[in-house]
Formats: structure tokens, C-alpha cells, sequence
């Protein structure tokens, strides 16, 4: 576990480090961070597309409930100072928006299909690391991490 959050306290600062630079070179200082989602198949980009799509759309309504049935519990949420496991979809409904602060909305709503990308083997992500999904065993993709940390730039 502790190798895990460690990887991915460096996948997002590698990505802090990138997506400032991409900034500088477009002249942006906010959009989505380019991802590597072109480079797998079609029948992968197509899933993870639609559900950055429905992901978007829900969290736009504040659909509470498709969003919470969108997500794999436990469902990890990390705050600057915190770590904690929702364990359920009623328990992620009360806490919405603890979760989907708005700065994390305005992030989501900035991310396209090409700010997607795949992180090895700990699945796929959006933004800078904040929020990480992958299609699971059953066949369905699902939210799994929800980091409310974002950065000026974002």
C-alpha cells in the first residue's frame, strides 16, 4: 500500500512537472493535461471515453447516485491532510460533496477523452492524478480514487 501512494505521489509530481511545461509552450495555464490514451485499442478508448463522458455528465446534474454507481468500493478519497475509505454507495452519496468539491468539478469539466491516460498497471486517470478509473474483472469501468487536491494551474 505504502509502495502504491508512494508511486503515485510520483507519477503526480512528474505530471505537475509536464503539465506546467505544457503550459508554458501553449501559452495555457489550465485545460486537461495530454494523455496516452490514443496509443490503446479501440475497444479500450471507446470504454474509457463513454465513461469520462457519463462521469462528466453526472457530476455536471449532481446526479449523486450515478455517480455513485459508477464507483468500486471501497473507493479511495485523500484530502491534503486525510485518507479514507468509502465503503459504500449510500456512504458516498453523504459525502458528495466532500468528495466532488468544486474545484474538482471545474477539473472534471475541463477533461476530454484525450486528457486520459493510462498509468501502467494502477489503471487510468484524469487530471494530475485526482481522479482514477480502470475496467475491472466484471467488465465494467468504474471510479476507484478520488484525490480533492488541485493546484493553481489546474
Amino acid at each position: 500500500m505504502k509502495s502504491s501512494i508512494l508511486l503515485i505521489v510520483v507519477l503526480t509530481a512528474m505530471s505537475l512537472g509536464c503539465l506546467a511545461q505544457s503550459a508554458q509552450e501553449t501559452g495555457q495555464a489550465s485545460g486537461c493535461k495530454p494523455g496516452n490514451l490514443s496509443q490503446s485499442d479501440a475497444k479500450t478508448i471507446e470504454e474509457m471515453t463513454s465513461f469520462l463522458h457519463d462521469l462528466k455528465a453526472a457530476v455536471a446534474r449532481d446526479d449523486k447516485q450515478q455517480v455513485a454507481g459508477m464507483a468500486r468500493y471501497p473507493l479511495a478519497f485523500s484530502t491534503a491532510q486525510d485518507k479514507v475509505m468509502i465503503r459504500s454507495a449510500q456512504e458516498l452519496v453523504r459525502k458528495y460533496d466532500q468528495i466532488f468539491t468544486p474545484q474538482i468539478k471545474n477539473l472534471l469539466a475541463k477533461q476530454e477523452a484525450a486528457c486520459i491516460s493510462r498509468v501502467g498497471a494502477q489503471g487510468f486517470t484524469i487530471g494530475t492524478g485526482q481522479i482514477w478509473f480502470d475496467k475491472f474483472p466484471d467488465g465494467k469501468v468504474k471510479l476507484f480514487t478520488v484525490t480533492a487536491v488541485t493546484y493553481s494551474n489546474e
